[in-house]
């Protein structure tokens, strides 16, 4: 019996389930069966531990990369079209694809956000949110300069437009992790 229908269904992720991963997973992964907690070498830190194959599973962070696009003193930022934080700015960014580098992933973000391809891209800096215990999701911005496109709306970016350092608009910005990119980038603009 063959079930193509769902090969293009189209889904939004439930973030409410998103962030509940991978700390409340309960299977294995390889084969299925339940997982439980249990110290393991060398470190003898407690992680969960597949009860039948033995298959450790790491609770490790999402790696995120994003871009600042900078023209002259002003940051290129989008009003997010999705959850988490919709109606709230950033930069373009998104989660890295397994086989991608960091990089390739802020410039292909930054075409599917906005339809820009971005130049000399240089590693801004490293964040993670400052609120949570146990961040889930680390991010590595870059800041680059734009290609010869116009910025355009997309469903991910319901308004785009560029920002001088006074302007950034510091009580509506999507995440923490936001917050601390444009404040290293402001302070670099204000040098």
């Amino acid at each position: 019996m063959k079930h193509d229908h769902h090969k293009h269904a189209h889904t939004e992720a439930n973030h409410l389930i998103q962030h509940e991963y991978p700390r409340n997973v309960r299977f294995c992964p390889m084969c299925g069966g339940a997982l439980e907690l249990r110290i393991v070498a060398p470190d003898n830190k407690e992680h969960k531990v597949c009860i039948q194959c033995g298959f450790v599973y790491f609770l490790n962070p999402k790696l995120v990369a994003g871009c600042i696009i900078e023209e002259g003193k002003r940051a290129l930022l989008i009003r997010r079209g999705f959850e988490p934080a919709r109606g709230k700015w950033t930069y373009p960014g998104g989660f890295v694809d397994f086989g991608e580098t960091p990089e390739r992933c802020a410039a292909r973000e930054t075409v599917e956000e906005v339809g820009m391809t971005v130049r000399d891209p240089q590693v801004l800096g490293v964040y993670a949110d400052r609120r949570e215990a146990a961040p889930s999701i680390i991010i590595v911005t870059y800041v680059a300069r734009p290609g010869p496109e116009t910025p355009v709306i997309t469903p991910e970016a319901t308004e785009v437009r560029y920002f001088g350092v006074e302007e950034i608009p510091w009580d509506d910005l999507a995440f923490d992790t936001t917050v601390q990119a444009l404040q290293a980038w402001a302070a670099r603009i204000r040098r």
